[in-house]
Formats: C-alpha cells, sequence, structure tokens
C-alpha cells in the first residue's frame, strides 16, 4: 500500500509540472491566434492550442485521481526531476510534429535542446518558421533554465504541496524561507532583467518580436536565435552594439540568483564580494589573455573580439554566435570548449562544472598540499569566501568532476565515432570534444556537426549528453540510490 501511494505521490507531481507547460502552450497558442494576421500563423496557433487543451484534459484527469497523494521520500522526488526532463520533451516535440515538417526525432531533439537550455538546433532556417512556433522555441529555454517546477510556484501556488520536494531536488537553494515565496522572488528577478534585456535588443537594432524572443534565450542562457545566423544576422551589418548588448544579459543569466538578489537590491557589497562573481571574473580575464597570446602568435589579433565574445558565449553557457566556430583555430576552440566546461554560477540558469565546484577544487588541492607543513595540533578550516567547506562536500565536487569528465570523454569518443561510422570524416576529433562540450553544458555553440542531415546515433548522442547536462546526472545519482537502498534492506 505504502508503495502505491508514492507511485500515486511521484504521478501527482508529474501531472502539476506538465499542467503547467500545457497551460503556457495553451497561453502562447491563444495569444499567437489573437495577434497573428497571416492565415498560416493562425493555423499554427489553433494546432498548438489542440496539443495543449488535450495534454490539459488528461494531466487534469491524472492529477485528480491522485491528487490526495504527495511526495515524502526524496529519493521519490528524484524521480520525478529525472523523469520530467524526459515527459516534458517529449510533449514539446508531439507539438513540433503538428506544427512544423520536422520528423519526430528531429523535433524530440530540438525539444530536448530547448528545454535544457542547449540551443543547439536541428532547424537550419528558423526565420521561415512561424513565429508562434519561434515563441515556443524560446519560451522552452526561457521556462526551462528558470526550472518548471518554479513556474509551477508562481502559477499553481494552491498545489505546492506536489511540488515542494521537486524543488529541493531541482533548485535546493533558497531566497525566502518557504518554496512558494522564493518562486515568487526568482520569477520577478528572472522578468525584470528579461525586461532590461529585451530593451537592450531593442535599442540595438531588433525589432520587438526579435527583441524579446533572443532576451529570452539570453537570459536562460539558451541562445537559440530567431535567423539562422544567430546574432551574426545583425553583427554582419557593422551592429556592435548587438555584441555587447548580448555579452550584458548572457552575464547576468549566468551569475547566481543570489548575487543577482542582491544586485537588485542594490547590495553592491555582497555583489562584489561573492566568490562566483570574483570567480567569473577572475576566470574570464584568464582566458581573454589566453585568447590575446594567440591573437599574436597567430597573427589574427583582428579575431580576438569575435573569440572573446565566443568565449564569454561558453563560459556563461548561452551559445549565442557572431560567426562560425568552425573557422576558427583548433587552439581557440580548445579555450571555448575549457571555457564551456568550467561554466557559470551555482544557482543559475547556465551549465557546466560550475564556477564555485571549480574554484573549491582547485583550492582543495593548495589545502591537501599545505596541510603536509602544518602541525597536527593545528585545527585547519576550509572556507571558500566566509562559507566553511566540509570533507563531505568536497568529496562530493571531485566526484561529480570525474563523472563529467568521463561522461565528456566516452560520449565524445562515442560521436566522432559515430560520425566516422556513417562517412563523415570532415570534422577533427576537437569538433566532436567541441560539440559534446556544448551539449553536456547545455551550452549550444556548434562546430557545424549538429544539423538536420547529422547521423540519428549523433542526435542520439547529443540528445543524452544534453539531459544529462541539464539535470547534473540526477537519473545516475537516482539509480545507485535505488541500488544501496536495496542492498540495505535486502
Amino acid at each position: 500500500m505504502k508503495l502505491a501511494s508514492r507511485i500515486r505521490g511521484v504521478v501527482s507531481s508529474l501531472a502539476v509540472l506538465l499542467l503547467t507547460v500545457s497551460t503556457l502552450a495553451l497561453v502562447l497558442g491563444v495569444v499567437g491566434y489573437s495577434l497573428s494576421e497571416k492565415e498560416v500563423e493562425k493555423s499554427t496557433s489553433m494546432r498548438i492550442i489542440e496539443v495543449a487543451l488535450v495534454t490539459d484534459a488528461v494531466v487534469v484527469s491524472i492529477f485528480v485521481l491522485c491528487k490526495k497523494n504527495f511526495i515524502t521520500e526524496l529519493m521519490d522526488a528524484f524521480i520525478v526531476v529525472s523523469v520530467f526532463w524526459i515527459v516534458a520533451p517529449l510533449f514539446s516535440a508531439i507539438l513540433y510534429s503538428r506544427t512544423t515538417e520536422m520528423d519526430f526525432i528531429d523535433a524530440l531533439f530540438e525539444s530536448v535542446s530547448g528545454f535544457s537550455g542547449t540551443g543547439l538546433s536541428v532547424i537550419d532556417k528558423p526565420e521561415t518558421l512561424p513565429r508562434v512556433v519561434l515563441a515556443w522555441r524560446a519560451l522552452t529555454q526561457w521556462v526551462g533554465e528558470l526550472g518548471i517546477v518554479v513556474i509551477s510556484g508562481v502559477l499553481l501556488p494552491f498545489l505546492h504541496r506536489s511540488i515542494r520536494s521537486v524543488y529541493v531536488v531541482e533548485r535546493g537553494a533558497k531566497l525566502a524561507p518557504t518554496v512558494i515565496s522564493t518562486a515568487r522572488r526568482l520569477f520577478t528577478i528572472y522578468i525584470v532583467y528579461t525586461l532590461i534585456g529585451a530593451a537592450l535588443f531593442l535599442i540595438s537594432g531588433m525589432d520587438l518580436f526579435d527583441s524579446v524572443s533572443h532576451s529570452m534565450t539570453a537570459i536562460a542562457t539558451g541562445g537559440m536565435s530567431t535567423n539562422s545566423q544567430n546574432l551574426g544576422y545583425w553583427f554582419k551589418a557593422g551592429n556592435r552594439f548587438i555584441a555587447i548588448s548580448a555579452a550584458v544579459v548572457m552575464t547576468l543569466g549566468a551569475l547566481n540568483f543570489m548575487d543577482l538578489y542582491n544586485l537588485t537590491l542594490g547590495r553592491l557589497r555582497e555583489f562584489t564580494e561573492s566568490v562566483e562573481v570574483r570567480g567569473f571574473v577572475i576566470i574570464l580575464f584568464i582566458f581573454l589573455a589566453s585568447l590575446g597570446v594567440v591573437g599574436m602568435a597567430t597573427n589574427s589579433i583582428e579575431s580576438f573580439w569575435v573569440w572573446s565574445f565566443h568565449v564569454l558565449s561558453g563560459f556563461t553557457t548561452t551559445g549565442f554566435s557572431l560567426t562560425p566556430i568552425s573557422e576558427h583555430p583548433d587552439v581557440v576552440k580548445a579555450i571555448i570548449t575549457l571555457s564551456m566546461v568550467i561554466g557559470g554560477a551555482t544557482f543559475s540558469t547556465a551549465g557546466g562544472m560550475k564556477i564555485k565546484r571549480v574554484v573549491v577544487a582547485v583550492k582543495s588541492v593548495l589545502w591537501e598540499t599545505g596541510k603536509t607543513f602544518v602541525p597536527k595540533s593545528v585545527v585547519l578550516v576550509r572556507r571558500v569566501g566566509s562559507e566553511v567547506v566540509r570533507d563531505e562536500e568536497i568529496a562530493s565536487i571531485h566526484s561529480y568532476i570525474a563523472l563529467y569528465g568521463l561522461t565528456l570523454i566516452v560520449t565524445s569518443i562515442a560521436l566522432h565515432i559515430s560520425l566516422l561510422s556513417s562517412g563523415i570524416t570532415s570534422y577533427s576529433y576537437m569538433d566532436s570534444l567541441l560539440e559534446v562540450s556544448s551539449a553536456l553544458s547545455c551550452v549550444g555553440l556548434s562546430s557545424g556537426i549538429t544539423s538536420s542531415s547529422a547521423p540519428i546515433l549523433a542526435k542520439a548522442i547529443l540528445m543524452v549528453t544534453m539531459y544529462l547536462g541539464r539535470i547534473e546526472f540526477l537519473p545516475l545519482y537516482t539509480l545507485i540510490g535505488i541500488y544501496y537502498i536495496n542492498k540495505i534492506t535486502l
């Protein structure tokens, strides 16, 4: 009986989260139909409304049957998060299949990339799609990177018992005492900086639709664009301000929400003293200095600013680009790859290993080295900023970095072999490594491998990598947890 109750609790939470997604699609369809003048836009909006209504009816029925059951076990919350990040892309894939000519595999790839905030795309000409589809594409990144559970907390606060444990697993940190109040503050911060980004892009020369779409994907560090040339479409016309605007919004998106909260309230001292803000500045400076050396060594100093933008785009895990990455020298690709691997701040929309983990990992080496020369009677307190770091946290960070590195190596080799086995020999292993790093860190910068013509196996490898990167290997931790729980109980 207890198992049945736990299963119903899991199903109940999944229903609430999917209800949020389908309701957002419904609202988008209604708005798209109301504002559209072209028949193709209206018919596309109607298809979105149809898919959303059917999904709403199904998940509401499921929730009513299971509404008295709630998640009480942490393991169940792990399962909800792991399963939902498969269910949400499946819903979106159905929506894409109904509104575009994409086959289901490409529709699923675009959906996984969208909800994971990655930005790798198999849509070769997004500018040819109906705007309501492009709006959905941007919305998946905007919602996916903030977290469906946060949006659910804002839109469906009366169902907070179904998502309370899920929030702890997916987001963890709080800005306020309760999950609902935290969700509201996060959402408010997110809206404010999205509007600031839209204004910057509008001033940069984009129209209103493109400005809002790019701001949504920039603050979400997603990077999907409404044009096949990405920001290069506007940049190539000599518009340098577009790059500056994007850089500002990307940086904001990659910062810890707590730091953004302090910045919003004008607490500049707390903001500038943040370990992750300082770490961001220091690491970025090292990357830019490295690019400067490469530029001088290769007589390519005129490319420095474009390279710098792409490194910032990789470091913030956004994925906006000004020119094709494939045109860069391998050494620049390597620096971009490293920037993507490190990624942005914890408790942000950014992916990657995260700045705090990298800082603690580097400091732990110094701590262990220094411990040799310290008398045994001295008690060492490990700190990162004002925060005390425990041995358990250091071990957890080392295991995560090891898992990340192992996954990166295995999947990049698998991707490269899949390309070679399909007769595609125009890409080096460096290109495959960059592509997988982009997927695992949920970035979106591409060496050209990702396209509608890419082999199905390559797409599958990248989808699995994006999924694992978005929820930080949660399914693997869940399986290990289930294994040990069964071992203990047996």
